[in-house]
């Protein structure tokens, strides 16, 4: 496989008394999306990440998400995760990195306008997510952490 690089941004919540809340915020998230009448194509998926685990034997995790399909370099994944009486939840956007042959002035303007894209589902994910935590009345624990810009690389 071919190298890959992704960048991406999210933002992270963490719940008190919510480690049972999983599948519920899933479907309240879903059930958010469509009443908001988002133009969003989400579904409940199971995203499998591989690379190479100890002594270079394939390892794969999967981890179910709330899955956005924005185009055909960028995806916003919605995860969320139990950690003993707490609910951890992270909405990332994450955008596949053209290289080299890709670099020209007209590849980086049609990135800027994906970009504007990209953003807006962004935003609007983040948005029916939120509305999912009052529906469900969660009590946040954090005052939520945002990040910049995270890169991934594959180098396989």
């Amino acid at each position: 496989m071919a190298n890959s690089k992704f960048t991406g941004i999210s933002e992270s919540y963490i719940f008190d008394e919510a480690g049972g809340m999983r599948d519920q915020l899933e479907q309240t998230i879903l059930n958010e999306l469509q009443a908001k009448r988002y133009p969003l194509k989400a579904t409940i998926s199971t995203i499998k990440a591989s690379g190479r685990g100890i002594l270079g034997a394939l390892g794969a995790s999967k981890e179910q998400c709330v899955v956005i399909q924005v185009d055909d370099e960028a995806q916003i994944a919605i995860s969320n995760t139990t950690v003993g009486t707490y609910l951890y939840v992270e909405v990332y956007l994450m955008i596949q990195e053209k290289t080299g042959l890709f670099a020209g002035l007209s590849a980086m303007m049609d990135n800027a306008f994906k970009q504007q894209k990209r953003n807006a589902y962004f935003v609007a994910a983040k948005a029916a997510t939120e509305s999912a935590f009052g529906i469900l009345n969660l009590k946040q624990s954090n005052s939520g952490y945002k990040s910049t810009s995270r890169t991934v690389t594959n180098d396989n």
